[in-house]
């Protein structure tokens, strides 16, 4: 059986936003993981037969430019 999950958004003030309901965990994040890629808030997933919150992180790259080292020579 393919459980519901609910996908929110959680916003920097604590707030959160309902974003989709998706049937299927694979779906669920894969959904989840869309989202991310165009928010730097974090998002989360609760099932909504057992009342489970899965929390989702998305790695982030790193803000800091590359510095190229000195030729040597």
């Amino acid at each position: 059986m393919r459980r519901d999950y609910d996908v929110f958004e959680k916003f920097p003030d604590g707030s959160t936003l309902w974003r989709a309901c998706i049937a299927g965990r694979y779906e669920a994040q894969r959904k989840t993981h869309e989202l991310a890629e165009n928010s730097e808030n974090e998002f989360f997933l609760i099932d909504i037969h057992a009342g489970h919150h899965l929390p989702f992180s998305l790695p982030r790259a790193s803000t800091r430019p590359l510095v190229r080292a000195a030729s040597a020579g």
